[in-house]
């Protein structure tokens, strides 16, 4: 915990250094969330088939998905929001434009619905 899915159009011309990306995105994490940076599990995902707006094939997306136990306020989570949000955007600087279009959004995962093994390691900080 928490999980972080950054899933992007796959006609971005070049990728980020996802490594740099995520390591940046687990220390805002800690430093405003008090999550553990051992906690962290993040992957990148390219969607291959896309249709964004009217289909004009120089559109692409970005979005970023934070999830993570529930219980931290709305002050930390728009915090880490616009952190992360400008890191996408620092790492990402060569195809901002019109055509591109970035979201985030973070959820909290209830406690009650979320299982893990080894059961015995359930500290979710």
């Amino acid at each position: 915990m928490p999980h972080i899915v950054l899933e992007y159009s796959d006609n971005l011309p070049e990728l980020p250094d996802f490594r740099a990306l995520f390591d940046d995105i687990h220390l805002t994490l800690n430093r405003i969330g008090g999550i553990k940076l051992e906690n962290c599990k993040s992957r990148a995902r390219s969607a291959g088939h896309c249709h964004i707006g009217d289909g004009n094939p120089d559109n692409a997306f970005i979005h970023l998905d934070i999830a993570f136990v529930e219980g931290r306020s709305d002050e930390i989570k728009q915090a880490i929001g616009r952190e992360c949000l400008e890191l996408v955007k620092r790492y990402y600087r060569l195809h901002l434009s019109e055509n591109l279009q970035i979201t985030l959004w973070i959820r909290d995962i209830e406690l009650d619905c979320y299982f893990k093994d080894p059961a015995g390691s359930l500290n979710y900080q």
